[in-house]
């Protein structure tokens, strides 16, 4: 698996306790983190003095020019807690290559109707299959059933309700 070291260009607070991080990609290492929606990058660094490596999954659609992945933190998650609590703009980590089989292939001339269901942080890989349905299949309808234990604890609350009203007609939220 290769490893490229990828600067932070942005942490945002998703929920009290999930953020999203976005990383910088340098021009030269671009074509390394080509990805289709659904992929994910795993992560490598040392925290006191061990090496830990955690998975995660792209949220970005593949043509939006984005590398954002999102972190929510769990009880006792050596990681998570490091990430939602000391990471920042401008921190440099280690980041896999794009991997993983659980992907969706747009088809421009498509028109079918897409129903996806998650809960909580779930959501990673689907947002970025149902973004990349909603920019590539112009004819296309989705659907995402979408369960959470509280509102304010709504991953992506904000860009759902955007692109509902973007995609007005043709993305629907449950």
């Amino acid at each position: 698996m290769n490893f490229y070291k990828l600067k932070i260009q942005e942490v945002k607070r998703e929920t009290p306790s999930a953020v999203s991080i976005v990383f910088h990609v340098p021009d030269e290492l671009k074509p390394f983190y080509q990805f289709t929606a659904g992929q994910y990058v795993t992560l490598k660094l040392t925290l006191d003095g061990k090496e830990v490596r955690r998975a995660y999954s792209i949220c970005a659609a593949p043509k939006s020019g984005e590398l954002r992945i999102a972190v929510k933190e769990v009880a006792n998650g050596y990681f998570s807690k490091f990430a939602n609590q000391k990471l920042s703009a401008g921190d440099l980590l280690e980041v896999s290559v794009p991997e993983g089989k659980f992907t969706f292939e747009p088809h421009v001339d498509a028109q079918k109707s897409y129903a996806a269901f998650a809960a909580g942080s779930g959501i990673t890989p689907v947002i970025s299959i149902a973004k990349t349905v909603l920019i590539e299949e112009s004819k296309s309808t989705f659907v995402l059933v979408y369960g959470n234990k509280k509102p304010e604890e709504t991953i992506f609350h904000d860009t759902l309700i955007q692109l509902q009203k973007e995609y007005l007609g043709r993305f629907f939220v449950h």
